[in-house]
Order: structure tokens, then C-alpha cells, then sequence
């Protein structure tokens, strides 16, 4: 029997620190842990800052040449080493990517079905959308008495205007994250949630608001965010956009602009009453169907696939003449 090839992803952000942790530090670890329970090693790169460690993190790709990368793709492209397999997860960031750079991977997971349709002429691609990790968001077993809660961090491109907007109706929204100097009195709530804790958070809210980048609402792609909480069975206010998992449907809120966002919240607040076990229900059928265990599953089978391939090709290769 073949030994399995090791398994390295490459995540678009920085190492953990003791001061911070991207988004993509724990969504990359948890498709790892997701790997190695399923009985894969797993490595893990990322996008250095310096060019010492940018060039130590090549070295290290270059001396594994029988590894197989997979790529969970950022604002900027890996280049795949000559010669290695390498398969890539889009999960956002689609205005940036192009043709000639999905034609270099094996294999490229779609985070959103309209997307997918779009590239798929161009390379061997599927359908793999964003989950949640079931060992750090469940279901609640009773309705949350906190207040609407927002987690993220405001920036340049993303003034996450549903929090704006929900301020200014009144709701008493309670915010993490970084960029928010300027909030009224009383609605900062922190820097940052640490990720052990964030589902708890969720039970507890009365409400989780959302929002997605310009390009993910755009081109389908849901994020991660939107599967946490529904696992966690809160009412999500979110864009209505492609790409909402349908089993979800009757279930979210969904506003179409700033101008429907108090109504929307409204309504999410108001659903609390009854409808719990409805909640838990689907909070049930979204860790069956949308965890990064089935992710890991459905990119292990490409490879699996791959690396048969690869082996039936050099075994029907002639032999080299001496």
C-alpha cells in the first residue's frame, strides 16, 4: 500500500500571537484538525511578514516534495511549488483571482454555487462551501436573553454599515471588534472574543447581525460566521444574498439594505418566543451537513483521487532507456 503523501495548507495570514489571531489562523486549524481525524498528517504555512521567515517557510515547502498543499486562497496568490500537487479552497476574495491561477492547482473547492459556474470552464473545480466546527459551536437549549450582539473588526472597504444603522434605530447592540472608536457610549464591547469562547457569545445574544465584504455578497460566497451561528441555534440577521445554505432559508433574517435593517432585527428579536425548538432543530441538520469534518471528507476524496491517478501514471509509464 501506498504511504499517504503529508498534507500542508497554506493559510493567507500570519502565525498566531499572543496579541492576536486572524480569522483564518482558526479556520485553517480547524480543516487540519478535521484532516488529522481522519488519519492525514498536517503541516501548516503562512503568509510571513518578514522576508527571512517568508523565505524559511519556502525552504520548508522545497524540502517536502511529496507533500500535497492545499490552499486556502487570501488577497494574494500562492504560487504552487514546480512539480508538487497543489488544490486551493476559494472561499472569498474572488474579485482578485484569475483564470491562469486556478489552471495551476489539481483541483479548486468553490465556496459559492454561482461562482463555481462561472470558473469552472477554466480549471477542475467543485462545490465546497464554508462551515462551522461542531467542537466549538452547538446548539442552545434555551432561548438567549442578551442583547443583539456584532462581532468584527471595521476598516477601510467595510464600514459595516448594519451596525450604523442598527444603532441609530435604537437597538442596543453590543460590538467586538477593532476600528470602533467611535461608537456611542455604552455599545463598545470589546476588542476581541477569544475563539473558545465566541459560540458562547452567540447562545447568549438575542441576535447575531452579519454583513459580508462587497465582493462575497457579490459573487455568493457566505461566510464562515453565518454557519456559526445557525449551529448555535441564535436568529442570524444577514444580507440576502447567493449562496445561503437552503436548508436555512425559512430561518434567517435577511435584509436587502440598510433600510431594512431595523425591521429585519425586529423581526429577529420577536421570533424568539416559540420557535426555539425550530431552531435547535436546524442548528442539528446545519452540524450534520456543514462542519468542517464533511469539508475535509470531500477534499480528501480529490486527493485520494489525485494521488491514484499519479501512481496508475507512472506505473503505465514506459521505462526510461539506460
Amino acid at each position: 500500500m501506498t504511504e499517504r503523501p503529508v498534507l500542508r495548507l497554506l493559510l493567507p495570514c500570519p502565525p498566531r500571537t499572543a496579541e492576536r489571531a486572524w480569522g483564518d489562523y482558526y479556520f485553517g486549524h480547524s480543516l487540519g484538525e478535521a484532516l488529522e481525524r481522519l488519519g492525514w498528517q498536517v503541516r501548516y504555512s503562512y503568509r510571513h511578514r518578514s522576508v527571512a521567515a517568508r523565505l524559511r517557510s519556502l525552504w520548508e515547502r522545497l524540502r517536502h516534495p511529496r507533500e500535497i498543499e492545499i490552499v486556502l486562497r487570501g488577497k494574494r496568490a500562492w504560487v504552487p511549488l514546480p512539480g508538487k500537487c497543489a488544490v486551493m479552497w476559494l472561499i472569498s476574495q474572488s474579485s482578485s483571482v484569475r483564470p491562469a491561477e486556478l489552471r495551476r492547482y489539481a483541483h479548486v473547492f468553490v465556496a459559492s454555487p454561482s461562482f463555481l459556474r462561472r470558473i469552472r470552464s477554466a480549471c477542475h473545480a467543485s462545490l465546497l462551501p464554508q462551515c462551522t466546527d461542531a467542537g466549538r459551536f452547538g446548539p442552545r437549549t434555551e432561548p438567549g436573553s442578551g442583547r443583539p450582539i456584532f462581532v468584527g473588526n471595521r476598516r477601510d472597504g467595510m464600514p459595516r454599515d448594519i451596525v450604523r444603522a442598527a444603532i441609530d434605530s435604537g437597538f442596543d447592540v453590543g460590538v467586538w471588534g477593532r476600528g470602533w472608536d467611535d461608537l456611542p457610549e455604552g455599545h463598545y464591547a470589546g476588542l476581541h472574543i477569544e475563539n473558545r469562547d465566541l459560540g458562547a457569545h452567540y447562545r447568549a445574544a438575542g441576535a447575531v447581525l452579519n454583513d459580508h465584504a462587497e465582493d462575497m455578497r457579490r459573487d455568493g460566497f457566505v461566510s464562515n460566521r453565518v454557519y456559526d451561528v445557525l449551529a448555535c441555534a441564535t436568529p442570524l440577521v444577514t444580507e440576502d444574498m447567493d449562496g445561503l445554505p437552503q436548508e436555512a432559508a425559512s430561518r434567517l433574517f435577511l435584509y436587502r439594505s440598510v433600510d431594512d435593517v431595523a425591521d429585519t432585527i425586529r423581526d429577529a428579536l420577536a421570533s424568539e418566543a416559540g420557535r426555539e425548538a425550530e431552531r435547535v432543530a436546524l442548528a442539528r441538520q446545519i452540524l450534520e451537513l456543514h462542519t468542517f469534518d464533511q469539508r475535509a471528507e470531500a477534499i480528501v476524496e480529490i486527493i485520494e483521487n489525485i494521488v491514484n491517478m499519479q501512481a496508475r501514471r507512472q506505473i503505465a509509464a514506459p521505462e526510461s532507456p539506460r
